[in-house]
């Protein structure tokens, strides 16, 4: 099992790392945190972010997912919405160590 303080640091190596993609990509959104699931056996980090530029939606979504790959094996789904006129994409992710 991991400590409170590797939690922490993954979460917020996380979110400085994806927050950086879309503000270097000219993305409005900013992911505020990563939840933590503690399981028995391991722990499960789960986050989303939004991608409201669709054109580059695969660059930004291949650059975060290689990133989170280092942590291993990465669930990801993604899903369009329209939504009072504003179209966007929004990405879910887990993974668990």
């Amino acid at each position: 099992m991991i400590s409170q303080e590797e939690k922490d640091k993954i979460k917020e190596e996380i979110v400085t790392k994806v927050n950086s993609i879309l503000e270097k990509n000219n993305e409005s959104y900013r992911m505020d945190k990563v939840n933590v699931l503690n399981k028995a056996d391991s722990v499960k980090f789960m986050g989303t972010y939004r991608v409201y530029d669709r054109r580059k939606y695969n660059s930004i979504s291949r650059e975060i997912e290689t990133f989170l790959k280092k942590y291993g094996d990465v669930s990801i789904n993604s899903k369009k919405i329209r939504d009072s006129g504003m179209k966007f994409t929004t990405v879910s992710f887990n993974f668990e160590l």
